[in-house]
Formats: C-alpha cells, sequence, structure tokens
C-alpha cells in the first residue's frame, strides 16, 4: 500500500462525525461524547470494505479483581494487501446493572456492551473516533503544524537565523548587498518587506558570508 492511500484511508477513518449521530453519556458527573458502536462498523465497513476486515474476541469476562465489572478484549484485523494484514486490540468494559434487591438485571447486555466498548478502542487506535478522545489544544497544535507555511515567511525566519550568527563587519557587508540588490531601500523588518526573490538571495549572502574566513 503506498503512503499516499494510507493517508487516504486514515483520513477518511478519522473524519469526524456528524453531530447528530454522537450521543452523550454522563459518566461520574461528566458528559462524555461518544459514537455508537453501529456507525463505527459503518465506517469501517464503507472505508476498508465490508469484506476487508473483521474483529475477533480475545477474551470477554467478569474481571477477576471486581466481578461487578465485564472486561473484554477485542482484536481487528485488516487485510490491507495480500501481504500486509495490520491488526489492532482494545479493551473495554462495563459495569453490571442491578436492581435494587441486587440481582443482576441482563449479564448478556454487559458482554455485549463490554465487547462494543473494546471494539470502538481499537476502531479509535485507527482513526474512528479519534478526535473525540483527544484534547482541544492537542488538536489545535497539529492543526497549526499541518497548515501550509507561507515561502517568504520561512526564507526570512532562515536569513534571520544565519544573520544572527555573523559578527558586526559581516552584518554590515549583509547591510551593503541588500541596499545594491533594492536600490537602497530601507532594511526588511519582516519578510513581507521583500519578494521571494530577495528574501533567496539575502539568504544565500547569508550562507556565503557564514562561511567565509
Amino acid at each position: 500500500m503506498s503512503e499516499t492511500t494510507k493517508k487516504d484511508i486514515y483520513g477518511a477513518l478519522s473524519e469526524p462525525f456528524p453531530q447528530e449521530m454522537e450521543r452523550t453519556l454522563n459518566k461520574g458527573g461528566t458528559n462524555l461524547t461518544y459514537i455508537p458502536v453501529s456507525e463505527v462498523i459503518n465506517r469501517l465497513n464503507k472505508v476498508l470494505g465490508a469484506d476487508s476486515w473483521s474483529f475477533v474476541v480475545l477474551r470477554c469476562e467478569r474481571d477477576a479483581i471486581d466481578p461487578d465489572f465485564v472486561v473484554a478484549h477485542v482484536r481487528i484485523e485488516y487485510r490491507a494487501s495480500e501481504s500486509t494484514l495490520v491488526s489492532r486490540d482494545g479493551i473495554g468494559g462495563q459495569k453490571i446493572k442491578r436492581t435494587k434487591q441486587g440481582a443482576i438485571v441482563d449479564l448478556g447486555d454487559e458482554f455485549k456492551g463490554a465487547i462494543s466498548d473494546a471494539l470502538k478502542k481499537a476502531a479509535q487506535t485507527m482513526g474512528v473516533g479519534l478526535y473525540l478522545a483527544r484534547s482541544d489544544e492537542a488538536i489545535e497544535i497539529e492543526q497549526a503544524m499541518d497548515a501550509p507555511v507561507d515561502e517568504s515567511v520561512q526564507i526570512w525566519d532562515n536569513f534571520v537565523s544565519l544573520s544572527k550568527g555573523l559578527d558586526e563587519s559581516k552584518r554590515s557587508q549583509l547591510n551593503e548587498f541588500w541596499a545594491k540588490i533594492s536600490n537602497n531601500a530601507p532594511k526588511p523588518r519582516k519578510s513581507s518587506d521583500a519578494s521571494i526573490d530577495q528574501l533567496n538571495e539575502l539568504q544565500a549572502e547569508a550562507v556565503r558570508l557564514s562561511f567565509e574566513k
């Protein structure tokens, strides 16, 4: 599978769900947003192909330490190509509901819930609904990193970094070089004060001076 294809698949898997598909659960006094397992499965079917992925329940049992919880271990397997099998594991749990008299309401539902939770956790490692588990700050940082960088700003930053390493004599030479190529225009203070060609020339001259003995 090519890198482009991998990015396309991850992008499709990690695409945020429409708000009408999201559900809210109050847990410990905190409202948590989640995606129903049916929508997670539908996303995997659409992006990966219903015949290209599957999941297996490796373990689903009442917890040995706290029997009031059911714990499940699920593995998703995706046949990316004839020679590539991608697998992702997820661990999920469900608290057993009881009546006021202490009787278990429906143990089967709790096993089903634990498996669904584990399946969603495994799918999350592939990008499905991952945005719901990440902080707003982390998402903003990633978006900033992925945003295209203005070429002039990048060149300017490189030039400034290089010029800071020059001594007074070489900075003076750099100023004279700028006056020559700009017809005595004021010294640039930011990237927008010069054209891309001028910035490239400044950067090249700063590099030359930095190696000059």
